[in-house]
Formats: C-alpha cells, sequence, structure tokens
C-alpha cells in the first residue's frame, strides 16, 4: 500500500521532475475533488496552464483568485459549459484546441456522485449517463491529440468507480433509462455497469493511443465533496460517512494529485520503451502499479482511493468481459452514440 506520506512526498517532487508550464483541463472543477485536486495541482507545479470547466461562473470567479493566490505564477482560464451535452463538450474542446498544441493532463469529475436527476437531455441521453460517461468519454477522444503531443507528462484521470466494475449485459447498453431514478445513486448493478463501461473505454483508448497512461479512480468517501441534490441519498451518503469515515476534501485532492503525476501509472509505452513521459520517480518502496490486466505496468489502472491497483477478483471479472468481446463492443456503442448526437466520432 502507498501511504499517504509518501503520496505527499511525490507531489512535493513534481517540480524537480515535471518541467514548467504544464497544461492541465480540469472538467468538473468548480467544486469538491475536482476543484481541490485542480488547486493542489497549481500549488505543486511552474507556470502551470490550467483550463477549468464548469457551469458556476460565480464559483470560477472565486477559484480563479484562489489559483492566482496559490501560484502566481500560473495562467487560470474558466470555461462555462454544460457538459451534459456532448455539443457543448464539443465546443470546449474546440476553445482548447485553438489555443494549445499539448495537453499534459485531462482529469474529469463531472457527476462523480449520481444524481437523481433522471431526465434525458435535450440530445437524448439519460442525464446521469451522459455526465458519468458519454462526456468524459468525449472529451479524452477530442483531446487524445493534444494528449499524445506532449513531450512529459500524458495523463488522463476520469473520478468515478474503479472497483465497481461488473459483469455487463452488452444488450443494454444505453444504461437503463428510470432505473438511477428509482433505485438512487448507489444502486449497485447500475453503478457497476457505468463502472465496467469506463474501464473497458479506457481500454480501448490504450490500444490506440499507448503513449497515454489512463486512470479510473474511486476517491473514496470524501467530506465536503457534492454528494446529491436528493436529501434521501444525500442522508445515505452521511451513513456511510459515519460507519467508515471520510477524507478530508484537501487530502483527497492530494491523493488524487499523486495519481496525476506519479510515475507509478505509466502509459504502456512509458515502460517498454523507457521514455520519459510516466511522471514523477517512484520514491522509496513504492513500485509501478498494477493494470487492469493484471500487468505491472500496462497502462490502463484501476485504482483506489490509497493508490493500490483493484483486487485480483475485479481483474478476473474484467478478463471475462475481454473474452466476450466486451472492449470492441462497448467502443462501437460509445461512438455510435457520438455519431448520433454530433454527427461525428470526434472533432
Amino acid at each position: 500500500m502507498v501511504s499517504f506520506s509518501q503520496m505527499q512526498s511525490s507531489n512535493a517532487r513534481i517540480t524537480e521532475t515535471l518541467p514548467p508550464g504544464l497544461v492541465a483541463v480540469f472538467v468538473g472543477g468548480t467544486s469538491g475533488i475536482g476543484e481541490t485536486t485542480m488547486k493542489q495541482f497549481a500549488k505543486n507545479t511552474i507556470e502551470p496552464r490550467i483550463y477549468f470547466v464548469g457551469r458556476s461562473g460565480e464559483a470560477a470567479t472565486r477559484i480563479r483568485a484562489d489559483l492566482q493566490s496559490l501560484n502566481p505564477g500560473g495562467e487560470y482560464h474558466f470555461i462555462q459549459a454544460d457538459v451534459s451535452l456532448l455539443h457543448a463538450v464539443d465546443w470546449v474542446c474546440r476553445e482548447i484546441q485553438a489555443r494549445e498544441s499539448v495537453v499534459n493532463l485531462l482529469f474529469l469529475t463531472p457527476g462523480v456522485m449520481l444524481t437523481t436527476q433522471g431526465s434525458d437531455t435535450i440530445e437524448s441521453l439519460y442525464y446521469p449517463t451522459t455526465v458519468t460517461y458519454y462526456s468524459r468519454i468525449r472529451f479524452i477522444v477530442n483531446l487524445l491529440p493534444l494528449l499524445q503531443k506532449a513531450s512529459h507528462l500524458r495523463r488522463v484521470v476520469t473520478v468515478f468507480g474503479a472497483g465497481k466494475e461488473s459483469l455487463l449485459d452488452g444488450n443494454d447498453f444505453p444504461l437503463f433509462p428510470g432505473r438511477y431514478h428509482q433505485a438512487g445513486p448507489l444502486q449497485t448493478t447500475d453503478h457497476g455497469s457505468l463502472s465496467t463501461m469506463m474501464t473497458l473505454a479506457l481500454e480501448s483508448l490504450a490500444l490506440e493511443a499507448p503513449n497515454i497512461s489512463f486512470i479510473h479512480s474511486f476517491p473514496g468517501f470524501v467530506k465536503g465533496s457534492s454528494t446529491s441534490s436528493s436529501p434521501k441519498t444525500g442522508g445515505m451518503i452521511r451513513a456511510v460517512f459515519k460507519v467508515v469515515g471520510a477524507l478530508p476534501l484537501f487530502e483527497a485532492g492530494e491523493r488524487q494529485l499523486f495519481l496525476a503525476t506519479s510515475a507509478r501509472f505509466p502509459a504502456r509505452d512509458g515502460v517498454r520503451l523507457r521514455i520519459p513521459t510516466a511522471g514523477v520517480e517512484l520514491g522509496k518502496g513504492v513500485s509501478v502499479a498494477r493494470g487492469t490486466d493484471a500487468r505491472d505496468g500496462s497502462g490502463v489502472y484501476s485504482v483506489n482511493f490509497d493508490g493500490e491497483s483493484v483486487p485480483f477478483k475485479v481483474q478476473d471479472t474484467l478478463q471475462q468481459l475481454r473474452d466476450r468481446d466486451m472492449v470492441r463492443r462497448v467502443w462501437q456503442h460509445t461512438v455510435k452514440e457520438f455519431t448520433r448526437v454530433t454527427g461525428s466520432a470526434f472533432v
């Protein structure tokens, strides 16, 4: 297990290992885990250029001031958008593509706690599924070329349900309109299906981009993070907090920063070719993580809040899904939905 102090030590060495001017995109950066991780990134890097995407302009004004205070040498750009709409995602990505030639880090947290807003979007996608899956994957696909061009860190982190992967019914990919609304965001089967689709989609992306590392993380239970607009759901989560405890928000941010920058999670080609894009060099007692295919350093990681890879039983489940050709089937479905909604597989 990687201790919290080892994570902090790694984060403190970011400026010694990674160059000035890293470009990072935080989607869902105006609250909760996205905001606190972004602030840790700003605090621990030299002259970063950060783009953060969210709905609230009021929150963005406060956050930009905080970022300037943490690191006056950085550049901080807020892009206001409703990322539950794929057309809005494409617009945001075009804005970033027009301004930057590379991206080092894409960090995704929208909808990290599923809401009970059970309606479809105007694009005929189910809202919780869109913000936790389709929107995130669309960001990754669109920004993949900029990530591949980076000369140092190349990483995608999506914070959701790592370790909750389960067997998936390939006949029900649109993902259950109405069932979240009835059962609530902690309903195991549906949450597991979304988590599974996320991990399998990352595996598909890694086949196309083996020089990028992809991390699906579970943040743990976090004090002060967004939970739900539903009083019933909020009460359920507070009850869990009382039983298992919860991480302070600042600590969750430091843990996620470790996932975003440590060489513990190299791209597949980063290990094979020994190229210097893996991240902050490993400290004493820290080794390369086990990928979702149960091989060390294989480029796609499903990781718990403590920096450890998910148990072998979860990786066994993922192997069963690969044997059933589910990586390809999930990706075919995703591209089909992208094309239906936007007219193209990417922008």
